[in-house]
């Protein structure tokens, strides 16, 4: 269980005056994790306080920011791996399991083995959750997981963190701009705007119909580059199946515009306060 009570956490600088600025996901991120502590009010997990750092509660909690690594750029990704296998103790038959388990839904089993400079962004991404889920923990913390993915690997991560989420119960906390993070995975939907928890409910009491949030242009050649068609796509789904009609040669540019959701709630709660 998590608990907050009156949380919150100043920033000082020679730049601008005390005070969080910005939504403060990734800031939560790390009071969640006893990356940073408050400063004032309270935040447990699982019943200890994070800026703490009691062992008991570093080997219950996974966390992956995604724009920061915790990979070698010179070694292959299991080298980190059997790094973080000594410092948790792992027992080497939980650990080999939990590695195999990992890489088989990862789809990383060779890929591990290939040094990390080597790797696309997407793969990297990969090798970093299977990172932060080695020791098995209870709570997995997510900050902006799918940050510059294309679509089919974003799709792997969903699926990915719902297989882990049914087979291991944990319970995964992500932060995301990305709309399509929201629908495919959240459960239930806090929205921050500057510092405020401004939404905390179910999906379906969102005033907004996120699954129309998103578009997707697709241009492409046919008859034999004669001609070029443009499309305006709203569902992934519909996307893909259109996209395997298709040669690699023959897509021009895909392109994805939308709406920030943040900015849609902020906008329907701040008339609400007017």
């Amino acid at each position: 269980m998590i608990e907050i009570d009156q949380l919150s956490f100043d920033y000082r600088t020679f730049s601008k005056e005390p005070g969080l600025k910005g939504a403060g996901k990734t800031t939560l991120t790390k009071l969640l994790t006893g990356i940073i502590q408050p400063t004032s009010g309270s935040v447990k997990v699982a019943g200890l306080i994070p800026g703490s750092h009691q062992k008991k509660l570093l080997r219950q909690i996974g966390v992956m920011f995604g724009q920061k690594s915790q990979l070698s750029w010179n070694l292959p990704a299991v080298d980190t791996l059997n790094m973080l296998a000594a410092i948790y103790q792992l027992k080497p038959d939980r650990y080999q399991a939990r590695l195999r388990e990992l890489c088989d839904l990862l789809d990383i089993v060779e890929i591990v083995k290939t040094p990390v400079r080597k790797l696309s962004l997407g793969q990297r991404m990969r090798c970093e959750l299977a990172c932060s889920l080695i020791h098995e923990p209870s709570y997995l913390f997510l900050d902006e997981p799918t940050i510059g993915l294309d679509l089919l690997t974003q799709e792997k991560i969903y699926n990915f963190l719902k297989t882990e989420n049914r087979l291991h119960q944990t319970t995964i906390i992500l932060t995301s701009h990305n709309v399509r993070d929201i629908e495919a995975l959240a459960q239930r939907l806090l929205i921050l705007s500057k510092g405020e928890l401004i939404f905390n409910d179910s999906l379906n009491k969102l005033p907004l119909q996120i699954d129309h949030a998103d578009s997707y242009c697709l241009k492409y050649w046919i008859n034999d580059q004669a001609d070029v068609r443009e499309e305006i796509i709203h569902d992934p789904q519909q996307l893909f199946v259109k996209m395997e009609k298709f040669q690699p040669e023959q897509i021009i540019s895909l392109s994805k515009s939308g709406i920030s959701i943040e900015e849609v709630i902020l906008k329907i709660y701040q008339r609400e306060k007017q």
